[in-house]
């Protein structure tokens, strides 16, 4: 199972690796109900909602949980419906108000299918956790995180398909947004051992429609004031990102040959690696030092076949493609 974090981080609940978030991919809001399902043969909607007493008045007669406990208890309902079957489960978390639905059309062909999705969802809501107000900051913060990183790794995805296609332009395009991450990965990680905190500076790893971005130029200056990259290494970034942005706005209109496109990619590529080591010295630091993120398990040890199937439904997730979809167990 994967986590789902409220956007602001009033709660947390692990759905199954082979649902989707809806809301986004559908052009919902943000907001309750939050809508997941399967990604391919569908056969009905899990929806979420949370709504603080302000919001909508709270039934005394439910169940009341505590704040940072998953031991929550449900009252769950039927509600009639000639077309649909919509099941309902109920409870109340000090000042918040917590409804889940599931919404079918069960025919004999898919009832057992029904039957194995309302288990997950029993299982699902047994990991649900509303999060004390202390502790949002910090989910949201590891949620964040934990999609950058799935979007990094999605893009090699990307990659490997320009390079099979020799798509140099996407390529440089696709490798200098690899660069771009692991210098931000660096940062944040450096700041967590300059300032001994598991706390990500979320302004490089995440922006919103309306956030002022930190534009490329911007992280190879702050690399280069945190002494993570060499002179050398922060003039030949600047001299790539110039030739990137001769090829992407002025191919037509300048003298550049198509020949000298690749060339472009492997310097790219070379400087990318480099980059990426460094990154992962960052993070061997940390474990060393004992802080940060990895600050308690070796960044580089063995991932497990459950950790493996996480990644690939987040990347599932940031493709929203059947191209690039994988199977997860």
């Amino acid at each position: 199972m994967k986590y789902f974090t409220h956007p602001e981080g009033i709660f947390e609940i692990k759905i199954p690796l082979d649902w989707h978030y809806k809301n986004e991919v559908a052009g919902y809001e943000n907001k309750s109900p939050f809508s997941f399902e399967l990604f391919q043969n569908t056969q009905g909607c899990f929806q979420i909602s949370c709504y603080n007493k302000n919001e909508r008045k709270i039934n005394p007669n439910l169940p009341k949980g505590l704040f940072n406990n998953d031991k929550l208890h449900f009252i769950r309902t039927e509600l009639p419906d000639d077309e649909f079957k919509i099941f309902l489960w109920a409870t109340v978390v000090e000042d918040y108000f917590f409804m889940a639905k599931y919404v079918c059309q069960p025919t004999k062909r898919n009832l057992n299918i029904i039957k194995k999705q309302i288990k997950k969802v029993e299982d699902s809501l047994s990991t649900l956790m509303c999060l004390s107000l202390d502790r949002r900051e910090f989910a949201m913060n590891y949620d964040r995180f934990e999609k950058f990183n799935a979007s990094l790794a999605a893009s090699f995805d990307l990659k490997n398909k320009a390079i099979k296609n020799r798509s140099y332009i996407e390529l440089i395009i696709i490798t200098a947004n690899q660069i771009d991450a692991y210098l931000r990965l660096i940062i944040v990680h450096k700041f967590q051992i300059i300032e001994n905190s598991s706390m990500f500076k979320l302004e490089y790893l995440y922006q919103a429609e309306t956030d002022k971005p930190i534009m490329e130029k911007k992280i190879y200056d702050k690399a280069k004031e945190m002494a993570v990259i060499s002179e050398e290494q922060y003039n030949q970034l600047y001299k790539l990102y110039n030739l990137r942005n001769k090829v992407v706005h002025r191919y037509i209109i300048t003298d550049i040959k198509t020949m000298e496109l690749k060339e472009i990619c492997i310097d790219y590529e070379k400087i990318c690696e480099k980059i990426r080591l460094i990154l992962a010295n960052i993070e061997i630091e940390q474990f060393e030092k004992n802080v940060g993120y990895h600050g308690k398990k070796d960044p580089h040890r063995n991932k497990s076949e459950s950790q493996i199937n996480e990644l690939f439904s987040m990347i599932n997730d940031k493709h929203f493609s059947k191209e690039f979809y994988r199977k997860v167990k």
